[in-house]
């Protein structure tokens, strides 16, 4: 078990193998840094790189990820979570609540790139394969993955004040993210690797069949989580 204050990046030798689950956390509008760490990653035509989101709500980037996301999805997977739920709420909203720039100018976006819309809007809030679920920020683990409401699943992090993920003790892996916060959060069945790329951290990729950890550092200061915005 690695705790959250441990940092660690080298280079394990790679196995001979066919194909590669990857894992790329929160990239938000680092879309630079995305296009930098996928380089690292030399992905071949057999990988397959799910994105543990969130990837928009912070313009312009943000339109970059979802149209790459789009152009590459038969090898390139992702799940739907919170700044994602909000933008799509505000689409489906008479009263239009949640008036931030980012949100008008990606739907201005989608109005000419209707196609990207109906691939955006379907995708899914979690991802569950044989060995693995790659979901964004928690899940409630006594409870079947299928029984989780969009509100159990975007809203709570936490059971009786400790972290959901020390409480899991299910068969397959939690890919998860969203928690910058924790920074970095390795245990035997549960992974999150949110370093903050927007906040000049960095962005993290987890290769599941090596164990293997890339890292590409933030390019600058995006947003100041210690400065109020107007």
């Amino acid at each position: 078990m690695i705790g959250r204050n441990h940092y660690f990046n080298w280079k394990r030798a790679r196995l001979n193998m066919k194909k590669r689950n990857i894992f790329i956390w929160d990239i938000h509008w680092c879309f630079d840094e995305f296009k930098l760490l996928i380089e690292k990653l030399s992905i071949n035509k057999e990988d397959h790189i799910f994105l543990v989101w969130d990837m928009i709500n912070k313009w312009p980037k943000s339109w970059k990820v979802i149209k790459y996301l789009y152009n590459n999805q038969k090898q390139f997977s992702a799940v739907l979570w919170n700044h994602e739920i909000a933008f799509l709420q505000r689409i489906n909203s008479k009263e239009k609540k949640y008036e931030s720039k980012d949100f008008i100018e990606l739907e201005s976006k989608f109005v000419k790139y209707p196609e990207i819309f109906n691939y955006f809007k379907n995708l899914p809030l979690f991802i569950e394969k044989k060995d693995f679920i790659v979901i964004h920020w928690w899940l409630k683990p006594w409870k079947k993955l299928e029984e989780h409401s969009e509100t159990e699943i975007t809203t709570i992090r936490e059971i009786n004040n400790e972290p959901w993920y020390i409480h899991y003790t299910g068969s397959k892996k939690i890919i998860y993210g969203h928690w910058a916060m924790n920074w970095l959060n390795i245990y035997d069945k549960t992974i999150g690797l949110d370093w903050g790329c927007v906040y000049w951290r960095s962005l993290h990729s987890y290769t599941l069949e090596t164990w293997e950890i890339m890292t590409q550092q933030a390019l600058k200061l995006y947003k100041d989580v210690f400065i109020k915005e107007d």
